[in-house]
């Protein structure tokens, strides 16, 4: 059974120029638990289209996957000491993206969750920018 939450997304992305900018966002999330796995799945609306993307954070042990889908579409795998290559699709064109994430730490307590994910963001063997993106969930 889905448990109602506070889900709180801020990501911190740095590019190669040194410049840093800053995303944070609040939404209402449903979190269940299945076969070992805790499934966070939420709604966004672009801010500039209006359009609707629906999102599944997926996490068990090191492992985190975020998959979006709608007018943004990805599937994203965050693991400590790894690299996964992955394809961001906007109505604008398609990225071949990888992912090398140096960090992801977990932490869970009765009312809440805290996830930390800290990784470098490159296409095409050019470096992107270094990303931090600190998820809260915190139960209703």
């Amino acid at each position: 059974m889905a448990r109602k939450a506070e889900l709180s997304l801020t990501g911190r992305q740095r590019d190669q120029d040194g410049e840093e900018s800053v995303t944070e966002s609040r939404m209402t999330a449903d979190y269940y638990e299945k076969e070992g796995s805790s499934y966070i799945l939420y709604e966004e609306t672009q801010k500039d289209s209006g359009d609707i993307v629906r999102s599944i954070i997926k996490y068990n042990g090191s492992t985190l996957e975020m998959t979006r889908r709608g007018a943004v579409r990805s599937r994203m795998i965050f693991q400590a000491g790894q690299a996964h290559r992955t394809d961001y699709v906007t109505p604008y064109g398609t990225l071949p993206l990888e992912v090398a994430t140096r960090e992801a730490s977990f932490s869970r307590k009765e009312d809440r969750t805290v996830i930390r994910l800290e990784y470098t963001l490159s296409s095409g063997g050019q470096f992107l920018s270094h990303c931090t993106m600190d998820i809260v969930l915190r139960f209703l």
